[in-house]
């Protein structure tokens, strides 16, 4: 932010003189503001140069922009991610309550009152989700709007127990396949596979495109992961086998829905009812990126290559499946320290 220049006009009125103060910023509007006596007028002068944070602030005053509408911007110009329907459906929480305060008057107090108004059934891991969804809106004011401070920077994360990381066991998995194959819905078991053998996202998958596959590198290419960047699922085999099934559709989308071609099946209602068929319990969509994850960990893959499987950006994320690294710990402590005497 770049200070340029204030003056002080004297202006005569019913009541004698008043002074008015301008104050020109680069790539901010003018500050204009009329005093009764020019030694105020001087003070306010002297308080904006002073300080950086609140001449800018005062500036950004004028805005008229709510947040309701500030959400509806940054979905159409800057959201890049692929769970776009998650990140509205958390970010409508923040709207409900937020929604018709401008930007600029919206405080840390006002998020943490928001926080604390999410439904207590939520576990903390989830509640930081809902934080990190208002906080990059927040950070899309900054860039676009000049908005000085971002009010969820400094409210720290909830604490998180990764502990358990649910997998799904050998028998599971079988049990699993064999109900997805007899689901209603033709692409179950197609996508579970996908899920299991790519470690990718619900997101993700569910947003493929018939162009995103190449048949004959055996590769899938998604255009935005979670993080904004674009990222290479290796197919096995028995995906091979699976898609061929399927590459001669219509549709544009690999998980179409029937009503609407253009948008993902919603497949909530089969994946529950193939759940209860299978005797699984306390199991979700995600956690099958956890069992790709567990079964490389116990297959002997190092963390760091989990990490570049998942599309971790860091190694901590990835730290939830060392307890399983066992057997590349083994090998590597006896190839390296095997012979020490």
């Amino acid at each position: 932010l770049e200070y340029q220049m204030a003056t002080i006009q004297k202006l005569k009125n019913k009541k004698g003189f008043s002074y008015r103060v301008i104050i020109r910023n680069k790539g901010l509007r003018t500050i204009s503001k009329t005093f009764p006596r020019r030694q105020l007028a001087s003070q306010f002068i002297h308080k904006m140069e002073s300080n950086r944070q609140e001449r800018a602030l005062y500036s950004f005053k004028n805005d008229t922009t709510t947040f309701g509408e500030l959400v509806i911007e940054y979905f159409k110009n800057d959201y890049q991610g692929s769970e776009a329907a998650h990140q509205k459906a958390r970010t409508q929480h923040w709207v409900d309550l937020l929604g018709d305060r401008y930007i600029v008057d919206i405080t840390t107090s006002d998020i943490s009152y928001a926080i604390n108004k999410l439904p207590k059934t939520l576990s903390n891991a989830t509640k930081n989700r809902y934080k990190a969804a208002v906080s990059v809106v927040f950070s899309y004011a900054c860039r676009q709007y000049g908005l000085v401070l971002n009010p969820v920077k400094n409210i720290r994360s909830l604490p998180e127990n990764n502990a358990r990381t649910r997998y799904l066991s050998n028998d599971e998995r079988s049990r699993l396949f064999e109900a997805s194959r007899i689901s209603q819905w033709g692409k179950l078991y197609l996508l579970v596979l996908l899920a299991i053998t790519t470690g990718a996202r619900r997101g993700e998958l569910l947003s493929l495109e018939w162009n995103d596959i190449d048949f004959d590198r055996k590769l899938a290419y998604v255009k935005t992961s979670k993080n904004g960047e674009p990222k290479v699922l290796p197919l096995t085999e028995d995906v091979m086998t699976e898609l061929e099934k399927f590459k001669h559709q219509i549709p544009v989308l690999l998980f179409n829905s029937e009503i609407k071609p253009n948008k993902p099946f919603e497949f909530r209602k089969q994946w529950i009812k193939a759940l209860k068929e299978a005797e699984i319990e306390s199991f979700r969509f995600h956690d099958l990126r956890h069992t790709c994850a567990s079964y490389l960990a116990q297959s002997g893959a190092s963390l760091l290559e989990i990490a570049d499987v998942l599309g971790h950006k860091q190694i901590s994320m990835t730290a939830r499946y060392s307890h399983l690294c066992v057997d590349h710990k083994q090998k590597l402590i006896s190839r390296v320290l095997g012979n020490i005497n």
